[in-house]
């Protein structure tokens, strides 16, 4: 049971559907974090313009993943490097 309530594609609202379906056709799939920023369609919105600055930038995809694994080790977050470690592999990442 989670602590913080998470919005669905089932219950979501016009706003938030458009933005969970957006990002559920770029990742394949909607992430907790993102359904429970989308209580708030604004700051989800917010955090995906966020997201598509850092991957317009000039990095690498691997190298993109390599630097949030290492931050996700760095802050001990257990969801970022299961997240990451499974993009990572995506990207052409090995345990190497």
């Amino acid at each position: 049971m989670s602590r913080i309530n998470q919005v669905e594609l089932a219950n979501a609202n016009d706003q938030q559907q458009t933005l969970l379906n957006a990002v559920k056709e770029q990742l394949g799939v909607i992430p907790n974090f993102i359904k429970v920023f989308a209580q708030s369609p604004e700051s989800l919105q917010a955090f995906l313009g966020l997201f598509h600055i850092a991957n317009v930038g000039k990095l690498s995809h691997q190298t993109r993943e390599r630097i949030a694994l290492a931050l996700a080790q760095h802050n001990e977050c257990q969801y970022c490097l299961s997240a990451h470690t499974a993009l990572g592999k995506s990207a052409g990442l090995n345990g190497d």
